[in-house]
């Protein structure tokens, strides 16, 4: 599976149309979200066959550009999984790491929670994963 552009061992494997980073993807939106730009959904739509298996990276980068081009920086991200499994703390610095790679931030401007859904929900049954953030840009000065 993959996960925060971090390949991680495990049983099962998300399934999307892209290569179904969650955590990558919950980025992409909220970078676009707070410049007030298009989701991800409309910029890159699952009816697009270009995205088919498309690697989430270039997608972060791509999007990430365009928050560039309208006039912001990001400052830093807040992320939360939801997974019951795998357990993320081993991966953690790996994944703030290469999501600071992508963005071309500091892993100090990428915090990452990692939590369980208490065998409770869709999470905690292991249904799903799930990825929230929240971005923080700033209007880059002239």
């Amino acid at each position: 599976m993959r996960l925060g552009g971090v390949a991680i061992a495990h049983d099962q494997e998300l399934v999307g149309h892209s290569d179904a980073d969650v955590l990558l993807h919950a980025i992409t939106d909220a970078i676009l979200g707070a410049a007030a730009l298009e989701d991800i959904g409309q910029l890159f739509p699952d009816t697009d066959p270009i995205h088919r298996g498309r690697d989430s990276a270039e997608i972060l980068r791509e999007a990430a550009a365009r928050v560039a081009d309208a006039g912001y920086q990001i400052v830093n991200l807040d992320c939360v999984v939801l997974a019951e499994r795998p357990k993320l703390a081993p991966h953690k610095r790996a994944m703030r790491q290469r999501i600071a790679d992508i963005l071309m931030l500091q892993p100090e401007q990428v915090g990452l929670k990692a939590k369980t859904g208490e065998r409770v929900g869709p999470v905690g049954r292991e249904e799903c994963i799930v990825a929230q953030c929240v971005a923080l840009v700033e209007a880059k000065s002239t």
